[in-house]
């Protein structure tokens, strides 16, 4: 028997656009572009400068993110929906621990679910001088977006499920769509039947009632809209950032 020594699990594969991503994770598309790939500038004093990526992207030459790149995109989108880090702040906390866990994916390791986020949350303290409050908020924040990330027994992350609302409103709390990269190619889908949500959503627009999808796909009509709630959510962020 033969062994591939290029073969690649599939949470490594690249199968993502940094527009995919930003779409999939409400997030906008020049923070996953940036924070994925780095990009050029030209400082105040006119002279070029590099930004350099603070992921290790799965495909660098094609611009590919992997699922593993999603879910540390995921855990990353907190810290910029409230708490304000600076890119160069994201790269130094997440460099700290790297060096603190000796891991070379720290936000996707089993131990951030631990000591992790305290380390995390020390190092962001400092970078930001926030008081105690902020503390308390950030590792509250840390801890509902591990919440909505499911690990198998090893402790590796298997499936994201996405918000879909802004983080901290009352209705970030559902989990309609689920990532899985086993599954619906991939993409954002009915969590428990992995009906695909853009599906739910352009039956929904062509006329497709609620109760008529809730009992072709036998869930709730609570979960068709909170799928179709998921993908306006996405499309709603993608005007503001066009």
């Amino acid at each position: 028997m033969t062994h591939d020594r290029h073969f690649t699990p599939v949470h490594d594969e690249p199968a993502y656009r940094a527009s995919e991503a930003a779409h999939f994770l409400a997030l906008p598309l020049g923070t996953v572009q940036a924070w994925s790939f780095g990009h050029d500038y030209v400082h105040a004093d006119g002279k070029p400068k590099r930004f350099k990526r603070v992921i290790e992207p799965a495909d660098v030459r094609h611009r590919l993110l992997s699922f593993a790149n999603l879910c540390e995109l995921h855990l990353l989108g907190v810290i910029r929906r409230r708490h304000r880090f600076k890119l160069p702040q994201v790269r130094q906390a997440v460099n700290y621990m790297r060096g603190r866990l000796a891991e070379a994916r720290p936000l996707l390791s089993a131990r951030f679910r631990t000591n992790g986020v305290d380390l995390f949350v020390d190092c962001a303290s400092q970078l930001l001088n926030v008081s105690r409050q902020g503390q308390q908020a950030l590792r509250e924040d840390f801890e509902q977006a591990l919440s909505r990330v499911q690990s198998d027994a090893r402790g590796t992350v298997v499936r994201p499920f996405p918000y879909s609302a802004p983080a901290g409103s009352s209705a970030a709390k559902p989990r309609p769509a689920v990532v899985d990269p086993l599954r619906s190619f991939g993409r954002p889908a009915l969590a428990d039947v992995y009906v695909r949500t853009e599906v739910i959503a352009d039956r929904f627009g062509a006329g497709d009632s609620i109760d008529e999808m809730a009992s072709d796909y036998r869930v709730s009509p609570r979960q068709i809209e909170e799928a179709i709630r998921f993908e306006r959510y996405r499309l709603n962020l993608g005007h503001r950032a066009a």
